[in-house]
């Protein structure tokens, strides 16, 4: 396959997220940390090109799983929950559930100032990671058994397009710590603006599920102001720990992914 050449187009910038986030298609080779700021926008598609991924082989496999042990339904979504899950860490190649351990352990330490950065930065995994870890995997593998079993697909195929979008919003928030770090490249595609299309579309979407069936109206507002708030809560200790770096963003890819799914069961 020929690979975009073409950085500044969009299908360009589209190739370049989804080789950053995922392991779907190779990088090109010239590219660099600088070509991670403009790919910025394109997140949300390469959000849905892994959602697609990773549901479409569950969705098989569910189906070859309640041909073969109709009477147990439940067992069935939670093997194909458990595909989803294995999948979605291989496709990522875990990136971001590491940040997410690496954003645990340091904020559960209560560390200050350059104590907390040598946490954040440290491979090693500690308790607060741990569970953190835990508490999020097992919530999310939760939820997506749940919307398996109810037959909701197409959320298990948006979660991953919210949860990159959660990127742009956290961007929005709070400053990159070190702006020329991995983390403060990606911010740099960022603004208001990016963040406020970002949030129109999701809201639009949220609403034309709830106008087609997939979810109560209820649901829309809990979504959006939550996911809000859990945002808002990461850019603060962003903030009071002097910017957001490449952990902060993987963690609120994943809280933000496990709240979407967790407030549209």
């Amino acid at each position: 396959m020929a690979l975009p050449q073409n950085r500044t187009s969009w299908p360009g910038r589209c190739y370049d997220a989804l080789a950053f986030l995922t392991r779907l298609v190779p990088p090109r080779p010239d590219c660099s940390g600088r070509d991670l700021g403009p790919s910025l926008p394109c997140y949300g598609p390469a959000g849905l090109c892994l959602g697609l991924a990773v549901t479409v082989p569950c969705w098989l496999f569910f189906l070859l799983l309640t041909r073969r042990a109709p009477a147990e339904p439940l067992l069935c979504a939670a093997l194909a929950a458990w595909l989803w899950m294995a999948l979605e860490v291989w496709s990522t190649r875990g990136l971001h559930w590491d940040g997410l351990a690496d954003l645990g352990d340091a904020s559960g330490s209560g560390a200050q100032g350059e104590r907390f950065w040598a946490i954040l930065r440290d491979s090693r995994l500690g308790a607060f990671g741990a569970l953190h870890l835990l508490l999020a995997f097992g919530g999310m593998w939760l939820t997506v058994c749940w919307h398996i079993q109810a037959g909701q697909w197409v959320w298990l195929v948006a979660a991953p397009a919210w949860g990159r979008a959660c990127v742009i919003w956290l961007a929005a928030l709070a400053p990159p710590r070190e702006p020329d770090s991995l983390g403060g490249l990606t911010c740099a595609g960022a603004s208001h603006a990016l963040a406020r299309w970002y949030a129109l579309a999701a809201l639009l979407a949220l609403c034309g599920l709830a106008l087609l069936g997939h979810q109560a109206w209820w649901r829309v507002p809990v979504t959006a102001l939550g996911q809000f708030f859990i945002l808002r809560q990461i850019a603060a200790l962003a903030r009071s720990r002097g910017g957001i770096s490449g952990d902060f963003l993987g963690a609120g890819i994943q809280w933000g992914q496990l709240w979407f799914l967790a407030s549209t069961v």
